[in-house]
C-alpha cells in the first residue's frame, strides 16, 4: 500500500498510487479500457482533487516498492529528488525505461498522462 503525506502549498502533482506488474510475454498490444480504482477521502470543505494516470514499461524493476525510490511530488524542492522528473518516477530504475504502455521511453519515466478527472467537496 502506498502512503504519501504532502503538506499544502506543494506545486505540481503528487504521486497517489502505483502498481508493479510483470506483463506476460504474449500480452497483445493496443489493450484499451484498463480499470484502476481507489478511494479518495477529503474532510475539508472546498478542497478539490484532480487526478490522471499513466503507465510506463521497464526492462528491470522491483516488486519491493521501497526499493524503487518513487518521487512523491513534481516540485523539485519538496522531495529528496531535486530534478524535474514527474511525480511517480521510480528514480532507482530510470535506466531501464523503454517505450511501451502510454510512454515512449527516453526521459518519460511515468508514461503519457490521461485526461484529468476531478472531484470537489
Amino acid at each position: 500500500m502506498w502512503v504519501t503525506t504532502v503538506p499544502s502549498g506543494i506545486k505540481g502533482n503528487t504521486f497517489l498510487s502505483g502498481l508493479s506488474y510483470l506483463v506476460p510475454a504474449n500480452l497483445p498490444g493496443g489493450i484499451k479500457n484498463v480499470t484502476w480504482s481507489g478511494t479518495i477521502s477529503i474532510d475539508t470543505p472546498g478542497v478539490s482533487v484532480n487526478w490522471q494516470w499513466g503507465a510506463a514499461v521497464y526492462t528491470n524493476f522491483s516488486t519491493a516498492y521501497n526499493a524503487l525510490g518513487v518521487k512523491p511530488v513534481d516540485d523539485k524542492t519538496a522531495s529528496q529528488y531535486k530534478n524535474s522528473d514527474h511525480a511517480g518516477t521510480p528514480e532507482n530504475f530510470k535506466p531501464f525505461v523503454i517505450g511501451g504502455a502510454t510512454g515512449g521511453g527516453g526521459n518519460n519515466y511515468t508514461g503519457g498522462l490521461s485526461g484529468t478527472a476531478s472531484v470537489c467537496r
